[in-house]
């Protein structure tokens, strides 16, 4: 005599599903703890952020803002635009500092540019990816060979720096409208020229202090390095109409 057949089951019975549910419920809410303890934690870094009180070894005294380590007010990402500018394009004749007239430096191909410029150079990105080089052949080819001899002089004047403008984290572009004017000493015209360039800043490891009896040109570049801001490009900055 052959027995019942036996079939498999397509549905589950509801003695199967109760553990299947009661594991889901489980992991998500196992899940859920994992989630409200990582909120809890960034919650907390950005509690514990606070404003510290530090005197410098000259009397002064700052108030510092713990911050991101890409993070730059403003006005630092504005004053590495502004500095740039003031160096590479402010020329009369003389080393910063000194009486002693600037002869340039030399970057090649019989090619010179001021002092001044040399040092700002280092505020723009060089290696593979940067353009330093590249900004110091233009500039030597701008620079009249007059201005080495006292005969020329050169000013910057900026009428117009926007605001950074954050084009992602550590990044920033800031637009310039300003007028080069170069006096001519000698006798000649004067000579404007439209400058207006939006510059590209990323933030980059702030430098330590130079060691014990830095060089002038130490200091220099340590200071205008301090910002922890190199640009990465310069643009035509069109106005709008």
């Amino acid at each position: 005599m052959i027995g019942p057949v036996k079939r498999s089951k397509l549905l589950l019975d509801s003695k199967d599903i109760l553990p299947l549910c009661f594991v889901g419920l489980t992991i998500f809410s196992l899940i859920g703890f994992l989630f409200l303890l990582f909120l809890s934690f960034k919650v907390n870094q950005i509690a514990t952020k606070k404003n510290t009180f530090v005197q410098l070894v000259n009397g002064r005294a700052l108030v510092i803002s713990e911050q991101d380590y890409l993070y730059r007010h403003p006005e630092v990402v504005k004053n590495t635009v502004r500095q740039w500018a003031d160096l590479t394009f402010n020329w009369n004749g003389v080393i910063p500092g000194t009486q002693e007239l600037d002869r340039g430096r030399d970057i090649g191909k019989g090619k010179r540019i001021t002092t001044n410029a040399y040092v700002g150079s280092f505020l723009i990105q060089s290696g593979q990816q940067g353009f330093r080089q590249a900004a110091l052949q233009a500039l030597a080819d701008i620079t009249p060979s007059r201005v080495f001899s006292a005969q020329i002089r050169s000013k910057i004047i900026i009428s117009y720096l926007s605001s950074p403008r954050q084009t992602k984290i550590g990044e920033w572009e800031v637009d310039m409208v300003a007028t080069r004017v170069l006096l001519n000493l000698s006798g000649g015209t004067d000579e404007e020229i439209a400058f207006n360039r939006t510059f590209t800043i990323q933030a980059v490891d702030i430098p330590q202090p130079p060691e014990n009896d830095p060089s002038a040109l130490e200091r220099q570049l340590y200071e205008i390095r301090s910002g922890g801001l190199e640009i990465t490009k310069i643009s035509e900055f069109v106005l709008k109409k």
